[in-house]
């Protein structure tokens, strides 16, 4: 069983974080974009119920579906996380999930994933790793100067409106180990 500090890159508090939104809100179903090595991935399999994974790295895919020999409320994908965030969408129900955006190693995907969250209609809680915590210098987050791109509010905040049509409340995380980094998370009004 894998050590709760491993996961999210050894952050124990963004582990805390998950359980207690889960707990709060009642949810059972994680989907997860970016499995990599599917340590964070095994690490949600041992606290929910169905967790949704894509990895769009074959190499990485492979390494994951052998970490995940046993486990079975792990569905693991192959392909672009946008197309299988909006496949995995139309199989949960939002009221019960989590979508965590985590597939931007190699490509930036965020902006396209947002897309198809909005396309589907749901309204899941939501929260993006590697993000900018305004006052938190020491949390690190994604910037890719050659495509312009800055993992911080003002790149998605068009594309969270237009999913959250009835309003929506954003945190951030406040405390971080292991690798440090920021995350923010969204919340539908209604819940």
């Amino acid at each position: 069983m894998e050590k709760p500090t491993q996961a999210f890159n050894e952050d124990i508090f963004l582990c805390q974080k998950f359980i207690d939104i889960k707990n709060k809100y009642k949810l059972s179903t994680v989907i997860e974009t970016g499995t990599y090595h599917g340590v964070t991935t095994k690490w949600f399999s041992q606290n929910f119920n169905n967790v949704y994974t894509v990895e769009c790295n074959q190499e990485y895919y492979k390494i994951a579906n052998e970490n995940f020999n046993g486990i079975n409320n792990i569905k693991s994908h192959f392909g672009d996380s946008p197309v299988k965030l909006a496949e995995f969408l139309n199989e949960v129900k939002e009221e019960e999930t989590i979508v965590f955006l985590d597939a931007h190693w190699y490509t930036n995907p965020v902006l396209n994933e947002l897309d198809s969250i909005k396309k589907s209609g749901k309204k899941p809680i939501l929260a993006i790793h590697d993000f900018m915590v305004p006052d938190r210098p020491e949390f690190g987050y994604d910037i890719y100067p050659d495509q312009n791109i800055v993992y911080n509010w003002e790149w998605i905040k068009d594309r969270i409106e237009e999913i959250y049509t009835e309003g929506y409340i954003k945190e951030y995380n406040n405390e971080a180990t292991g690798a440090m980094r920021g995350c923010i998370f969204i919340y539908p009004n209604k819940k």
